[in-house]
Formats: C-alpha cells, sequence, structure tokens
C-alpha cells in the first residue's frame, strides 16, 4: 500500500533531549530454547539504481525441532512485479559461525561483524552481493523494555547505513553496481510473537541530510506503543523521549474500502504533540503471507496460533526542517481549525502571509522526504 505519511520532523528533532549514548546492541544470534521462541533480523535496502529489497532471516523453535531457520527476501524494480527468492533448513542443515554474527542458510548470507556487514544471496536465479557500514558512527540502540511487552525485545542495528555493492536479477544481463542505504533491526521473543502483538508497522526515512526509524506496536486495546530514532540535518540525533505518553491515534478506513476484515487498515495516525503530525495509509505495493515459505509440517504449527500478513507501502514523508539553533514556534491558534489543510497547502495553495513569516523567521524549509511503511499483522487465532 502507498503511505502518505505527514510528519513534523522539527517536533521529533527539536521537542526531545540529546539522547545519552549507551552500548551497541548485541547483533549475534540468541539461539532461544523456549518451544515458543523465535528472532529474525529484517533488512530494508533502499539502491540509487531504484531498487528496493526487504530481506528477513528467521530462526524459529515452531514445530518440530528447534532453530529452524528461513530466509525470504523480495527484490522489487519499478515496473516489475516484486520477486521474491528464499532458503529454509533444519538445524542440521545450516551454518552459524561460532561467535553467532554469521548465519549460512544454505544461498542466503548474513554477515553481522562490525564494522562492516553483507547480506549475500548467491542463488542460480539471483545474486545479491551488498556490504553495509555496521560502525559505531551508525545509529544503533535498544529498544527500552519498558516500550515493549514482557518477554520481547528489539534492537535497532542500522538506520541508513550507507551501502555499496552489486545485484543481478534473471532478467538483467549483467549485474548492476549500486550503492543505498540499510536498515535493521533485530527482534526476538521467548514465546509466540502472535501471543504478544497483534499488529507492528515499521518505518523508514531518509533524504540527503535525514535519516529516521519509527516502530509502533499494538496489541488490541489494551497495549500500545512506539519509538524512533534518526539524525537531523545538523548532524544531531533524535530518540523518543524516555517518559514519552503519547498514543498514535488510528481513525478507520470506510468498510468497503477495507481490504480484508482479518487484516483491517487504519486509514490514519495522529501522532499529537504541540504541532500537528499525521501518518496517512492509501495504498500498497507488496502484500504476502510470511508463512508460506515455511515448509510444513512447521507452517501448520505456527498455522494453529496466527494468520500473518506482511505488507509494504510507499510512504511520503511532507516535513518542515529547521536549524538547529532554533526551536519551532507553536502553530498558530486557528491551525487546527483545519489540520489537513494546512498540512497540504504548500501544495495545493500559496501560504499565507502568517505562515510565511512563521517560517521566515525560524529559518526553516519544507521539504519532502521519501520511505517505506512495513506493516505486519500478526492476526492472532485466538483473538480472530
Amino acid at each position: 500500500m502507498t503511505a502518505v505519511i505527514l510528519v513534523s520532523w522539527a517536533t521529533l528533532a527539536f521537542a526531545d533531549a540529546e539522547p545519552t549514548p549507551g552500548p551497541l546492541p548485541d547483533p549475534s544470534a540468541r539461539l532461544l530454547e523456549g518451544d515458543d521462541a523465535s528472532e529474525y533480523w529484517t533488512l530494508f535496502v533502499e539502491l540509487e539504481s531504484g531498487h528496493r529489497i526487504g530481506q528477513r532471516f528467521l530462526l524459529t523453535n515452531a514445530g518440530p525441532g528447534k532453530h529452524t531457520a528461513v530466509a525470504v527476501g523480495h527484490l522489487i524494480e519499478p515496473g516489475r512485479a516484486p520477486y521474491r527468492y528464499e532458503n529454509g533448513r533444519r538445524r542440521a542443515r545450516w551454518t552459524l559461525s561460532e561467535d553467532r554474527l554469521f548465519l549460512d542458510i544454505a544461498a542466503s548470507h548474513l554477515d553481522l561483524h562490525r564494522p562492516t556487514g553483507q547480506l549475500l544471496i548467491t542463488k542460480d536465479d539471483i545474486e545479491i552481493r551488498l556490504s553495509f557500514e555496521f560502525s559505531k558512527s551508525d545509529l544503533s540502540t535498544s529498544v527500552p523494555r519498558h516500550r515493549l511487552p514482557d518477554g520481547f525485545a528489539i534492537d535497532i542495528l542500522a538506520v541508513a547505513a550507507p551501502t555499496t555493492g552489486s545485484i543481478h536479477a534473471p532478467w538483467m544481463e549483467a549485474p548492476i553496481e549500486t550503492t543505498g542505504r540499510t536498515w535493521m533491526a533485530h527482534t526476538w521473543s521467548e514465546q509466540a510473537e502472535a501471543s504478544v502483538i497483534d499488529r507492528r508497522i515499521d518505518l523508514y526515512a531518509a533524504d540527503d541530510q535525514n535519516v529516521f526509524y519509527g516502530l509502533q506496536l499494538r496489541s488490541g486495546e489494551s497495549y500500545r506503543n512506539h519509538f524512533y530514532l534518526g539524525r537531523d540535518a545538523s548532524g544531531r540525533i533524535i530518540e523518543s523521549p524516555i517518559n514519552d505518553k503519547q498514543v498514535w491515534l488510528e481513525s478507520s478506513l470506510p468498510l468497503n474500502a477495507q481490504r480484508s476484515s482479518s487484516y483491517p487498515l487504519p486509514a490514519a495516525f495522529d501522532l499529537g504533540g504541540q504541532r500537528p503530525r499525521r501518518i496517512t495509509l492509501v495504498g500498497e505495493w507488496l502484500r504476502f503471507d510470511p508463512l508460506d515459505v515455511i515448509p510444513n509440517p512447521f507452517r501448520w504449527f505456527i498455522r494453529r496460533v496466527t494468520r500473518p500478513q506482511e505488507v509494504w507501502a510507499d510512504a511520503e514523508f511532507d516535513v518542515t526542517l529547521w536549524s538547529a539553533s532554533e526551536t519551532p514556534s507553536h502553530p498558530p491558534s486557528d491551525a487546527n481549525e483545519s489540520r489537513n489543510q494546512e498540512q497540504s497547502s504548500s501544495n495545493s495553495e500559496p501560504r499565507t502571509n502568517r505562515q510565511t513569516e512563521r517560517e521566515t523567521e525560524k529559518g526553516s524549509a519544507a521539504s519532502s522526504v521519501t520511505g517505506v511503511a512495513s506493516i505486519t499483522f500478526m492476526n492472532p487465532v485466538d483473538r480472530r
């Protein structure tokens, strides 16, 4: 689905205190022992060639045996249907390095060693050879445990890390050398993920000066929380405040616009705060069942508790970038009379003198940052 995401970058950047640097999260495999435990590394790669890659490496104890490994990815080229590639092996047939930082699942390989990580896909029909700067200078942190359900952990390992390498798809006559950015998160849970959350949204965005990662989790009406991490145009790191009490309020799509009653899409999120901020979802470009790539009987065991679906979306962040020395002013008192009208005014109507003066005196510049939203519906069977 195409997602138009309207966010005040200024609010994210300057309403929060500078985060205190902490130890880098450990990206290595946990190899959890619980019967329902699992962990996975999710990568999103955006390349200057116009290609995108969504990639996941999963280790799961669901079904017979432990630490079954699955790697599944999609290569997206504009104008073509997403191209899926996959590998899956039981524990005895895939390799993990002694330090647990290199996963070798048949023709799918993930190297988590710092300072430079690698994504290598070496199948007969497709080759992807990418290296990303996985160093201390890149954004990396653990999502605070109080933002997550019990027994659930997420480490943000890379946010728009500089990436170089090549891709060679079946329709290409030769490999394409390219550069780009990589986002990566490592998630693990001691219990079945569907018993912990109903839906997860990951947001990725970047331009020449700003990079951003956002996360929102939801479990029915009893639990909602979010986290974000990024860097603004001045080089300042932005991070969710420790005591952030805001809730992303949702509005629903009209009933006749629902793609599936099992996977109801929110029409928009209102992020709250002093300046209006909204996320609006309006379409899609990839939708699939992540269990399709898992062989039986493992898939049968997992489907007893969840009917997941994953959606990938384009995103457009309409933002206001402020100089680092300034703090954005409060919106005028009449701004709330028409929130949507104010957000779209730069595209459809001339700015009022009042708006122009306010932005000029603060040294701001309107900008549009493109990105991607990934929405995972867990659809737990016991809550259907």
